[in-house]
């Protein structure tokens, strides 16, 4: 009961199962060049910190080509248009390391911890698209899988708070596995957890984030005017980058320029 995709475009099975499940698993997404370089790419970046820590680095594509071309990456842009439209950001990027030999994380949904999502509406709306890029094998579990209760951003009722992760876990939690160069695209409002990593290499993964063009970037307080510069007019749109028309109320609003399909 995988709800697996194919790189491209989004269709009415796809939409369906995201539906259902809250996420979709695209395996091959990325080539294996494209995966070396994004692994390359994000231990360069991590390298410059102490080792043996979970960390996250934010907007990394404004300096490594490799994580920049996953911003309209064809094998996920088309399923971000079929499910946000076309007037959406990309909210953060962020690049993420679990070392090895460390434990499970804690359930949670994805979003503002000042403002949570699940308050708006029930369910709770499509407000941060995601879609996670495994860099490093996740083919097994205890490799540091994300672990996804499906169909739980569908719901209102209060997440168990007896579970307690491989210990006193829900016996309907699903443990994504993936070669790298899968993605899983995933709507926040699924309960979800970093699963432990029993092997002897960190696990990265680099995740994309896109919200509704209203949110503000959670990973940068500006972009980066050198990037903006030299990166292409549908990527400069992407982090949000375009000229308010002077009509109210957002009338007028190019397009962004998306590749004909």
């Amino acid at each position: 009961m995988i709800p697996i995709a194919q790189p491209g475009l989004l269709t009415e099975r796809e939409r369906f199962m995201f539906a259902s499940f809250g996420y979709l698993v695209i395996p091959d997404a990325l080539s294996t060049a494209e995966t070396a370089a994004c692994l390359e790419a994000s231990q360069r970046a991590h390298s410059a910190h102490p080792p043996g820590q979970w960390r996250q680095i934010g907007h990394l594509y404004e300096t490594e080509p490799a994580i920049e071309a996953l911003i309209d990456h064809p094998a996920l842009l088309p399923k971000i248009r079929g499910l946000l439209g076309d007037y959406f950001i990309l909210q953060s990027a962020w690049c993420t390391v679990q070392p090895a030999q460390t434990a499970a994380g804690g359930y949670h949904q994805d979003g503002s911890a000042v403002y949570e999502f699940r308050r708006l509406a029930i369910p709770t709306p499509l407000m941060q698209l995601r879609v996670g890029y495994y860099l490093t094998d996740q083919s097994e579990d205890g490799m540091g899988n994300m672990v996804m209760i499906p169909g739980s951003h569908n719901t209102g009722t209060a997440f168990p708070g007896d579970v307690q992760p491989d210990k006193h876990d829900l016996p309907i939690r699903d443990v994504v596995c993936g070669k790298p160069g899968t993605a899983l695209l995933f709507h926040q409002g699924v309960f979800h957890r970093t699963g432990r990593n029993e092997r002897a290499f960190d696990r990265y993964t680099m995740h994309m984030v896109y919200a509704p063009p209203w949110l503000i970037p959670s990973d940068r307080s500006c972009n980066d005017p050198a990037f903006l510069e030299r990166t292409t007019p549908l990527r400069r749109a992407l982090v949000g980058e375009w000229q308010r028309p002077e009509e109210p109320f957002g009338v007028g609003y190019a397009r962004p320029p998306f590749p004909e399909e």
